[in-house]
């Protein structure tokens, strides 16, 4: 579960990031979009149930890292992308223990329908 909420901790210093440091552009739209999906799924997927989730992170790290190349950010912005991709990336990818299993999916629905 910390890896996910260190995740969302990420997404929350994304979207503060452009007010605190004063920068403006499409690196600031960016970090804030990407920075509030960061956040949202980082706390979702600290959720046992639906923890698959935590692989939308990885995608938006994936697009910190590239967004920089993309979007022509100015070099000083870019860094706090690349770090807060890669560690996105990299405390997603954590799985962690699971303490029960939840779900079934539909298999679980139509064996209790026909008991």
């Amino acid at each position: 579960m910390w890896p996910h909420v260190a995740t969302s901790v990420i997404g929350f210093w994304l979207l503060a990031s452009p007010d605190l440091l004063e920068y403006a552009g499409t690196a600031r739209m960016n970090n804030q979009i990407v920075g509030a999906w960061l956040a949202t799924f980082g706390l979702i997927a600290a959720s046992e149930s639906v923890r698959a989730l935590r692989w939308v992170n990885v995608a938006l790290g994936t697009w910190l890292l590239v967004a920089p190349f993309l979007l022509d950010y100015p070099d000083e912005r870019a860094c706090g992308s690349l770090v807060g991709g890669m560690a996105a990336i990299a405390l997603s990818s954590i799985h962690g223990p699971s303490s029960e299993r939840v779900g079934g999916g539909w298999i679980a629905l139509w064996k209790g329908a026909s008991s």
